[in-house]
Protein backbone atom coordinates (compact mmCIF):
# COMPACT_ATOMS: atom_id res chain seq x y z
CA UNK A 1 0.00 0.00 0.00
CA UNK A 2 3.22 2.40 0.56
CA UNK A 3 4.14 2.23 -3.21
CA UNK A 4 0.77 3.23 -3.98
CA UNK A 5 -0.02 6.07 -1.38
CA UNK A 6 3.52 7.35 -2.99
CA UNK A 7 2.31 7.23 -6.50
CA UNK A 8 -1.08 8.97 -5.13
CA UNK A 9 1.12 11.70 -3.24
CA UNK A 10 3.65 12.08 -6.64
CA UNK A 11 0.58 12.48 -9.09
CA UNK A 12 -1.14 14.97 -6.83
CA UNK A 13 2.17 17.02 -6.72
CA UNK A 14 2.59 16.46 -10.69
CA UNK A 15 -0.81 17.68 -11.20
CA UNK A 16 -0.86 21.10 -8.70
CA UNK A 17 3.23 21.62 -10.21
CA UNK A 18 0.93 22.28 -14.28
CA UNK A 19 -2.02 23.77 -12.72
CA UNK A 20 0.49 26.72 -11.64
CA UNK A 21 0.19 29.61 -14.66
CA UNK A 22 3.15 29.45 -17.50
CA UNK A 23 2.36 31.93 -19.69
CA UNK A 24 3.13 30.70 -23.12
CA UNK A 25 4.26 27.16 -22.19
CA UNK A 26 4.34 24.80 -24.83
CA UNK A 27 3.71 21.16 -25.23
CA UNK A 28 4.86 18.56 -27.70
CA UNK A 29 3.14 15.87 -28.90
CA UNK A 30 2.62 12.81 -26.71
CA UNK A 31 3.92 9.21 -27.17
CA UNK A 32 1.14 7.05 -27.70
CA UNK A 33 -0.17 4.82 -24.88
CA UNK A 34 1.42 1.68 -24.68
CA UNK A 35 -0.72 -1.10 -25.51
CA UNK A 36 0.03 -4.29 -26.21
CA UNK A 37 1.62 -4.21 -29.42
CA UNK A 38 5.17 -3.92 -30.56
CA UNK A 39 6.10 -3.20 -26.86
CA UNK A 40 4.49 -0.37 -28.03
CA UNK A 41 7.89 -0.82 -30.09
CA UNK A 42 9.52 0.32 -26.57
CA UNK A 43 7.47 3.34 -27.53
CA UNK A 44 9.97 5.03 -28.72
CA UNK A 45 9.84 5.09 -32.35
CA UNK A 46 7.42 6.33 -35.47
CA UNK A 47 5.16 3.59 -34.95
CA UNK A 48 2.26 4.26 -32.69
CA UNK A 49 -1.00 3.36 -31.47
CA UNK A 50 -4.08 5.63 -31.78
CA UNK A 51 -2.26 8.11 -29.87
CA UNK A 52 0.93 9.22 -31.26
CA UNK A 53 4.38 9.53 -30.20
CA UNK A 54 6.31 12.75 -29.54
CA UNK A 55 7.52 14.51 -33.06
CA UNK A 56 10.90 13.55 -34.21
CA UNK A 57 11.58 17.74 -34.19
CA UNK A 58 10.55 20.12 -32.16
CA UNK A 59 10.93 23.85 -32.03
CA UNK A 60 10.62 26.19 -29.13
CA UNK A 61 10.57 28.91 -31.18
CA UNK A 62 6.96 28.10 -33.15
CA UNK A 63 3.86 26.43 -31.46
CA UNK A 64 4.49 22.60 -32.64
CA UNK A 65 5.95 23.78 -35.40
CA UNK A 66 4.87 20.48 -38.23
CA UNK A 67 8.29 19.18 -38.17
CA UNK A 68 7.69 16.07 -40.49
CA UNK A 69 5.45 17.74 -42.78
CA UNK A 70 7.83 19.77 -44.51
CA UNK A 71 5.84 21.55 -47.04
CA UNK A 72 3.65 23.87 -44.91
CA UNK A 73 0.81 25.26 -45.73
CA UNK A 74 -0.21 28.86 -46.19
CA UNK A 75 0.08 30.83 -42.71
CA UNK A 76 -2.61 30.18 -40.12
CA UNK A 77 -4.10 27.18 -41.46
CA UNK A 78 -3.71 23.86 -39.55
CA UNK A 79 -1.71 21.15 -40.67
CA UNK A 80 -1.00 17.59 -38.67
CA UNK A 81 2.57 17.46 -37.78
CA UNK A 82 4.79 14.81 -37.50
CA UNK A 83 4.17 12.08 -34.96
CA UNK A 84 7.24 9.39 -34.43
CA UNK A 85 5.04 6.10 -33.86
CA UNK A 86 5.27 3.52 -31.16
CA UNK A 87 3.80 0.62 -32.12
CA UNK A 88 1.02 -0.46 -29.79
CA UNK A 89 1.32 -3.27 -27.76
CA UNK A 90 3.07 -3.68 -24.52
CA UNK A 91 4.54 -0.63 -24.09
CA UNK A 92 6.46 -0.90 -27.49
CA UNK A 93 9.36 1.08 -29.01
CA UNK A 94 10.61 3.39 -26.94
CA UNK A 95 9.10 6.54 -27.24
CA UNK A 96 6.71 5.40 -29.20
CA UNK A 97 3.15 3.43 -28.53
CA UNK A 98 2.42 0.17 -30.74
CA UNK A 99 -0.22 1.96 -32.90
CA UNK A 100 0.10 3.71 -36.32
CA UNK A 101 1.39 7.12 -35.20
CA UNK A 102 -1.61 9.66 -34.35
CA UNK A 103 -2.18 12.87 -36.12
CA UNK A 104 -1.43 15.92 -33.82
CA UNK A 105 -2.76 19.26 -35.26
CA UNK A 106 -0.24 21.90 -34.97
CA UNK A 107 -0.27 25.82 -36.30
CA UNK A 108 2.50 26.45 -39.22
CA UNK A 109 4.51 29.38 -37.84
CA UNK A 110 4.01 32.64 -40.22
CA UNK A 111 6.14 32.93 -42.89
CA UNK A 112 7.79 29.53 -42.48
CA UNK A 113 9.63 29.04 -45.76
CA UNK A 114 9.06 25.90 -48.28
CA UNK A 115 12.41 24.42 -48.50
CA UNK A 116 14.09 21.94 -47.19
CA UNK A 117 14.34 23.06 -43.75
CA UNK A 118 11.94 21.79 -41.98
CA UNK A 119 9.32 24.43 -40.96
CA UNK A 120 9.82 25.80 -37.65
CA UNK A 121 13.82 25.89 -37.80
CA UNK A 122 14.73 28.95 -35.84
CA UNK A 123 15.33 31.70 -38.31
CA UNK A 124 18.09 34.51 -38.03
CA UNK A 125 15.60 37.04 -36.93
CA UNK A 126 13.74 34.50 -34.20
CA UNK A 127 13.51 35.40 -30.73
CA UNK A 128 12.05 32.99 -27.65
CA UNK A 129 8.60 33.19 -27.50
CA UNK A 130 7.72 30.33 -25.84
CA UNK A 131 8.81 28.78 -22.76
CA UNK A 132 8.80 24.51 -22.08
CA UNK A 133 6.47 22.93 -20.23
CA UNK A 134 7.41 20.41 -17.85
CA UNK A 135 4.46 18.49 -17.60
CA UNK A 136 2.96 17.67 -21.17
CA UNK A 137 -0.18 15.60 -20.74
CA UNK A 138 -1.33 12.32 -20.00
CA UNK A 139 -2.33 9.12 -22.59
CA UNK A 140 -5.17 5.94 -21.92
CA UNK A 141 -5.97 3.25 -24.37
CA UNK A 142 -8.47 0.18 -23.61
CA UNK A 143 -7.78 -2.90 -26.27
CA UNK A 144 -10.09 -5.77 -26.21
CA UNK A 145 -9.58 -8.96 -28.20
CA UNK A 146 -12.49 -10.96 -28.71
CA UNK A 147 -12.56 -14.79 -27.34
CA UNK A 148 -14.64 -17.06 -25.16
CA UNK A 149 -11.30 -18.67 -22.97
CA UNK A 150 -12.47 -22.14 -24.60
CA UNK A 151 -9.69 -24.14 -26.16
CA UNK A 152 -7.41 -21.45 -27.95
CA UNK A 153 -9.98 -18.68 -28.69
CA UNK A 154 -7.70 -16.66 -26.37
CA UNK A 155 -9.97 -13.10 -24.73
CA UNK A 156 -7.56 -10.69 -23.87
CA UNK A 157 -8.49 -7.04 -22.33
CA UNK A 158 -5.57 -4.36 -22.68
CA UNK A 159 -5.26 -1.49 -20.65
CA UNK A 160 -2.40 1.56 -20.12
CA UNK A 161 -2.27 4.75 -19.11
CA UNK A 162 1.20 6.90 -19.50
CA UNK A 163 1.93 10.79 -18.88
CA UNK A 164 5.08 12.50 -20.49
CA UNK A 165 7.37 15.03 -19.07
CA UNK A 166 10.01 17.28 -21.60
CA UNK A 167 13.27 18.33 -20.18
CA UNK A 168 15.64 20.30 -22.23
CA UNK A 169 18.11 17.83 -22.97
CA UNK A 170 21.27 19.37 -25.50
CA UNK A 171 18.96 22.13 -25.77
CA UNK A 172 21.93 24.77 -27.50
CA UNK A 173 24.34 21.70 -29.11
CA UNK A 174 24.88 21.72 -32.85
CA UNK A 175 23.52 18.18 -33.12
CA UNK A 176 20.07 19.42 -31.72
CA UNK A 177 19.39 22.16 -34.22
CA UNK A 178 15.21 21.61 -33.03
CA UNK A 179 16.25 22.03 -29.99
CA UNK A 180 14.16 18.55 -29.20
CA UNK A 181 13.97 18.22 -25.03
CA UNK A 182 14.19 14.43 -24.02
CA UNK A 183 10.70 12.59 -23.43
CA UNK A 184 10.39 10.81 -19.97
CA UNK A 185 7.23 8.77 -19.81
CA UNK A 186 6.17 6.50 -17.09
CA UNK A 187 3.59 4.38 -17.56
CA UNK A 188 1.10 0.92 -16.16
CA UNK A 189 -0.43 -1.62 -17.98
CA UNK A 190 -2.58 -4.21 -17.31
CA UNK A 191 -3.75 -7.34 -19.42
CA UNK A 192 -6.97 -9.35 -18.68
CA UNK A 193 -6.23 -13.00 -20.19
CA UNK A 194 -9.12 -15.49 -20.91
CA UNK A 195 -7.74 -18.43 -22.10
CA UNK A 196 -6.36 -20.98 -23.39
CA UNK A 197 -8.31 -23.87 -21.84
CA UNK A 198 -5.70 -26.19 -20.02
CA UNK A 199 -6.01 -29.84 -20.06
CA UNK A 200 -3.49 -32.88 -19.51
CA UNK A 201 -2.06 -32.41 -22.95
CA UNK A 202 -2.10 -28.75 -22.65
CA UNK A 203 -0.29 -26.83 -20.46
CA UNK A 204 -0.94 -23.41 -20.94
CA UNK A 205 -2.08 -22.34 -17.62
CA UNK A 206 -1.65 -18.87 -18.47
CA UNK A 207 -2.38 -16.34 -14.85
CA UNK A 208 -5.39 -14.24 -15.28
CA UNK A 209 -3.81 -11.04 -15.51
CA UNK A 210 -0.25 -9.64 -15.92
CA UNK A 211 1.29 -5.95 -15.50
CA UNK A 212 3.48 -3.65 -17.36
CA UNK A 213 5.67 -0.69 -15.06
CA UNK A 214 7.70 1.15 -16.94
CA UNK A 215 9.89 4.19 -17.63
CA UNK A 216 10.20 5.23 -21.18
CA UNK A 217 12.72 8.19 -22.26
CA UNK A 218 12.42 9.33 -26.20
CA UNK A 219 15.09 12.13 -27.69
CA UNK A 220 14.05 13.28 -31.49
CA UNK A 221 17.07 15.46 -32.59
CA UNK A 222 17.39 17.38 -35.88
CA UNK A 223 21.27 16.87 -36.47
CA UNK A 224 21.04 18.87 -39.84
CA UNK A 225 18.81 20.56 -41.99
CA UNK A 226 18.39 17.17 -43.56
CA UNK A 227 19.45 14.38 -40.90
CA UNK A 228 18.05 13.40 -37.68
CA UNK A 229 16.98 10.44 -35.41
CA UNK A 230 14.38 8.88 -33.19
CA UNK A 231 16.03 7.18 -30.37
CA UNK A 232 14.34 6.08 -27.28
CA UNK A 233 14.94 3.62 -24.17
CA UNK A 234 12.40 1.85 -21.71
CA UNK A 235 13.13 0.11 -19.00
CA UNK A 236 10.09 -1.70 -17.36
CA UNK A 237 9.22 -4.94 -15.02
CA UNK A 238 6.87 -7.75 -17.01
CA UNK A 239 5.45 -9.92 -14.40
CA UNK A 240 1.82 -11.17 -12.79
CA UNK A 241 3.29 -10.01 -9.82
CA UNK A 242 3.57 -13.64 -8.28
CA UNK A 243 7.36 -13.86 -9.43
CA UNK A 244 9.92 -11.21 -10.07
CA UNK A 245 12.81 -12.10 -11.74
CA UNK A 246 15.72 -11.41 -14.07
CA UNK A 247 13.42 -12.53 -16.85
CA UNK A 248 10.82 -9.91 -15.40
CA UNK A 249 12.64 -7.06 -16.55
CA UNK A 250 12.95 -5.96 -19.89
CA UNK A 251 14.76 -3.18 -21.61
CA UNK A 252 14.00 -2.07 -24.98
CA UNK A 253 14.67 0.51 -27.55
CA UNK A 254 14.81 1.57 -30.80
CA UNK A 255 17.87 3.75 -33.10
CA UNK A 256 16.45 5.23 -36.35
CA UNK A 257 17.89 7.74 -38.59
CA UNK A 258 15.76 10.33 -40.90
CA UNK A 259 16.77 11.93 -44.24
CA UNK A 260 14.90 14.81 -46.28
CA UNK A 261 14.13 13.09 -49.37
CA UNK A 262 11.94 15.40 -50.66
CA UNK A 263 9.88 18.79 -49.02
CA UNK A 264 7.27 16.32 -48.93
CA UNK A 265 9.24 12.94 -47.78
CA UNK A 266 11.61 11.58 -45.02
CA UNK A 267 13.29 8.50 -45.33
CA UNK A 268 13.72 6.22 -42.43
CA UNK A 269 16.05 3.10 -41.19
CA UNK A 270 17.21 1.82 -38.19
CA UNK A 271 16.26 -1.35 -36.13
CA UNK A 272 13.56 -1.61 -32.93
CA UNK A 273 15.39 -4.01 -29.62
CA UNK A 274 11.62 -5.52 -28.06
CA UNK A 275 13.71 -7.79 -26.01
CA UNK A 276 11.20 -10.59 -26.12
CA UNK A 277 11.68 -14.15 -25.39
CA UNK A 278 11.31 -15.51 -29.54
CA UNK A 279 11.87 -12.17 -31.28
CA UNK A 280 14.45 -9.85 -30.04
CA UNK A 281 15.15 -7.70 -32.42
CA UNK A 282 13.07 -5.92 -35.64
CA UNK A 283 14.52 -3.94 -38.74
CA UNK A 284 12.68 -0.34 -38.93
CA UNK A 285 13.15 0.59 -42.58
CA UNK A 286 10.24 3.12 -44.70
CA UNK A 287 9.23 6.21 -45.42
CA UNK A 288 6.87 9.04 -44.43
CA UNK A 289 5.12 10.64 -47.01
CA UNK A 290 3.07 13.83 -46.46
CA UNK A 291 1.71 15.37 -50.14
CA UNK A 292 -0.65 17.75 -48.43
CA UNK A 293 -2.03 19.00 -44.93
CA UNK A 294 -4.83 16.13 -45.24
CA UNK A 295 -2.63 12.96 -46.02
CA UNK A 296 -0.13 10.97 -44.55
CA UNK A 297 1.16 7.82 -45.78
CA UNK A 298 3.88 5.80 -43.03
CA UNK A 299 4.78 3.55 -45.63
CA UNK A 300 7.20 1.56 -42.94
CA UNK A 301 7.68 -1.18 -41.40
CA UNK A 302 6.98 -2.40 -38.92
CA UNK A 303 4.30 -0.26 -38.57
CA UNK A 304 2.36 1.28 -42.05
CA UNK A 305 -0.49 3.55 -41.48
CA UNK A 306 -2.81 5.48 -44.15
CA UNK A 307 -4.21 8.77 -42.72
CA UNK A 308 -6.86 11.41 -44.11
CA UNK A 309 -8.93 14.25 -42.87
CA UNK A 310 -11.83 14.08 -43.82
CA UNK A 311 -13.90 16.78 -42.06
CA UNK A 312 -13.66 18.87 -39.11
CA UNK A 313 -15.70 19.47 -36.38
CA UNK A 314 -15.61 22.56 -33.80
CA UNK A 315 -12.40 23.20 -32.94
CA UNK A 316 -11.35 19.22 -33.83
CA UNK A 317 -10.05 17.76 -37.28
CA UNK A 318 -11.53 14.11 -37.76
CA UNK A 319 -8.98 12.02 -39.51
CA UNK A 320 -9.54 8.43 -41.00
CA UNK A 321 -6.70 5.70 -41.04
CA UNK A 322 -6.02 1.95 -42.31
CA UNK A 323 -2.91 0.29 -39.66
CA UNK A 324 -1.10 -2.44 -39.01
CA UNK A 325 1.21 -3.43 -36.44
CA UNK A 326 2.88 -6.26 -34.70
CA UNK A 327 1.36 -6.59 -31.09
CA UNK A 328 1.82 -8.96 -28.18
CA UNK A 329 4.12 -8.56 -25.65
CA UNK A 330 6.40 -10.75 -22.86
CA UNK A 331 6.36 -11.24 -19.28
CA UNK A 332 6.58 -13.78 -16.78
CA UNK A 333 4.06 -16.12 -14.31
CA UNK A 334 4.14 -19.43 -12.05
CA UNK A 335 2.58 -21.98 -13.34
CA UNK A 336 0.04 -24.09 -11.91
CA UNK A 337 2.78 -26.51 -11.11
CA UNK A 338 5.23 -24.06 -9.21
CA UNK A 339 7.27 -23.66 -12.44
CA UNK A 340 8.51 -20.02 -12.76
CA UNK A 341 7.52 -19.31 -16.86
CA UNK A 342 8.94 -16.80 -19.20
CA UNK A 343 6.38 -16.70 -22.11
CA UNK A 344 5.42 -14.44 -25.29
CA UNK A 345 2.34 -13.17 -27.24
CA UNK A 346 2.63 -12.23 -30.89
CA UNK A 347 0.18 -11.28 -33.53
CA UNK A 348 -0.43 -8.84 -36.18
CA UNK A 349 -2.96 -6.56 -36.40
CA UNK A 350 -5.03 -4.51 -39.46
CA UNK A 351 -6.90 -2.04 -37.79
CA UNK A 352 -9.16 1.01 -39.50
CA UNK A 353 -10.36 3.58 -37.70
CA UNK A 354 -10.83 7.46 -36.76
CA UNK A 355 -9.41 9.71 -34.60
CA UNK A 356 -9.99 13.50 -33.60
CA UNK A 357 -7.80 15.89 -32.84
CA UNK A 358 -7.37 19.49 -31.57
CA UNK A 359 -6.53 22.16 -33.69
CA UNK A 360 -4.87 24.19 -30.66
CA UNK A 361 -1.20 22.83 -28.96
CA UNK A 362 -3.27 21.60 -26.51
CA UNK A 363 -7.16 19.67 -25.67
CA UNK A 364 -8.57 16.88 -25.72
CA UNK A 365 -7.82 13.73 -28.07
CA UNK A 366 -8.94 10.50 -29.27
CA UNK A 367 -9.63 7.52 -31.29
CA UNK A 368 -11.31 4.66 -32.09
CA UNK A 369 -11.01 1.71 -34.42
CA UNK A 370 -11.86 -1.70 -35.35
CA UNK A 371 -9.00 -4.62 -36.03
CA UNK A 372 -8.49 -7.69 -37.65
CA UNK A 373 -6.09 -10.07 -35.92
CA UNK A 374 -4.19 -13.31 -37.01
CA UNK A 375 -0.90 -15.00 -36.75
CA UNK A 376 -1.79 -15.39 -33.04
CA UNK A 377 0.83 -17.45 -30.91
CA UNK A 378 2.07 -18.24 -27.20
CA UNK A 379 5.54 -18.80 -26.77
CA UNK A 380 7.00 -20.63 -23.65
CA UNK A 381 9.85 -20.71 -22.95
CA UNK A 382 9.63 -23.61 -20.63
CA UNK A 383 7.15 -25.71 -22.75
CA UNK A 384 5.21 -27.42 -22.56
CA UNK A 385 4.03 -26.56 -24.72
CA UNK A 386 6.40 -24.45 -26.45
CA UNK A 387 4.16 -22.81 -29.09
CA UNK A 388 0.48 -22.69 -29.60
CA UNK A 389 -0.96 -21.00 -32.22
CA UNK A 390 -4.22 -19.28 -31.56
CA UNK A 391 -7.55 -18.60 -33.21
CA UNK A 392 -7.86 -15.31 -35.16
CA UNK A 393 -10.09 -12.92 -33.56
CA UNK A 394 -11.30 -9.14 -34.18
CA UNK A 395 -10.57 -6.24 -32.37
CA UNK A 396 -11.63 -2.79 -30.59
CA UNK A 397 -9.97 0.05 -29.25
CA UNK A 398 -10.51 3.02 -27.58
CA UNK A 399 -7.48 6.15 -26.82
CA UNK A 400 -7.91 9.00 -24.89
CA UNK A 401 -4.67 11.92 -24.56
CA UNK A 402 -4.77 15.01 -22.81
Amino acid sequence: MRIWRFILAWSMALAALDAAPRAGAQTVALPSPASSSLDRLAQAGSFGTPLSPPPPAWDPYAPQAPQVFPSSPSPGTWAPAQAPSAISGQPGYPGYSTAAPSLVQTQNPAGAPNSLFPPGYPQQNSTFQQTMRLYQGARGSWAYLFGNGQGTSVGVNELDTTATFAIPFFHNSQVNLNHAPLLVTPGFGLQLWDGPQTSATMLADLPPNTYDVFVDTAWNPQMTPVFGAELGVRLGIYTNWDVLVTQSWRIMGRAIGTVQLTPTMVGKAGIVYLDRNLVKLLPAVGVTWTPDANSRYDIFFPAPKAAKRFTQLGKHSVWGFLAGEYGGGAWTFRRQSGQISPFDYNDVRISLGTEFVPQTPTGLAGSFEVGYVFARQLFFVDGPPQYQNLNDTLMLRLGLAY
